[in-house]
């Protein structure tokens, strides 16, 4: 029936896209009252259980149709141009002995770290254990023994001790977490950090009224306004992402790095202010 329909609104291209955007509008509503009323852990389940539904994340056709094309199509997006902006600066930091990424998926980043960083020791943590089981084994046969995936949540990090890694940092993880948990998830990546956050996130100066996120399909925040009230100002340092590096409007709009300084608390803002 709803396909019929589609293929009968398609013969009307401006009733279509009048139809199309109510729909868009009423999902992403419906999907921010569902957030604001049961909070971050519908989005937990949902990434927990993703491997079992069909379809990847990244418009890629080259596994279509296999068990496994969601996590196989996160390994093939370690060369999407987004992650070498990433790892320079993380690279910043050198010398680095230990590394932690949450939400890591099958480790697309910590491929690239670990064939820059082969001395370091290298930890990921995702919610998904399709993903962290079928990483260690890609790990495995590629030969790279300085990495290790768990499974893990965000705001749950007692597994670590305290100031055991150099960098703790995310790609896309924080855009999924609400103002129920984001306070908790900032103060375990602290505590577990010795000199620097980095986050590839979501960022706006025009949040700095509600710091603990406003929904626009996903979560915006300013993170300077976040992060002030757990470490100086003068340490937090944003850098927005160049537009040709992601297609998606979002990405170009809001993209960028967010880099909290623990040990030379610099203090530098750079690229345009997101409206």
């Amino acid at each position: 029936m709803i396909k019929q329909l589609t293929r009968l609104l398609r013969k009307f291209p401006r009733l279509y896209s009048l139809v199309a955007k109510v729909y868009a509008y009423g999902a992403s509503r419906s999907r921010y009252l569902r957030e604001r009323l049961l909070g971050t852990r519908i989005t937990e389940k949902e990434w927990a259980t993703r491997h079992l539904r069909k379809g990847n994340d990244w418009n890629d056709t080259k596994h279509l149709g296999d068990n496994d094309e969601w996590v196989k199509s996160y390994r093939d997006s370690r060369d999407h141009s987004h992650r070498p902006f990433l790892l320079e600066h993380i690279s910043k930091f050198s010398p680095i002995s230990s590394i932690l990424e949450i939400g890591c998926n099958c480790g697309p980043n910590l491929y690239l770290l670990a064939k820059k960083f082969p001395e370091a020791r290298i930890v990921g943590i995702d919610i998904n254990p399709a993903a962290v089981q079928k990483g260690n084994e890609w790990f495995a046969q590629e030969g790279i023994r300085n990495v290790k995936l768990l499974v893990g949540k965000a705001d749950e990090l007692e597994q670590f001790e305290g100031k055991s890694f150099d960098i703790v940092f995310t790609d896309a993880v924080l855009i999924y977490v609400g103002p129920d948990k984001i306070k908790e998830v900032i103060k375990g990546m602290l505590r577990i950090t010795r000199s620097a956050l980095i986050f590839f996130e979501w960022h706006s100066f025009g949040c700095a009224s509600n710091p603990r996120g406003v929904y626009v399909g996903h979560w915006l925040r300013d993170y300077v306004a976040l992060l002030r009230e757990f470490v100086a100002e003068e340490s937090i340092h944003i850098t927005k992402m160049p537009e040709e590096l992601w297609l998606d409007k979002s990405w170009q709009k809001y993209g960028g790095v967010v880099e909290v300084d623990l040990e030379n608390q610099r203090c530098k803002t750079e690229g345009v202010t997101h409206k």
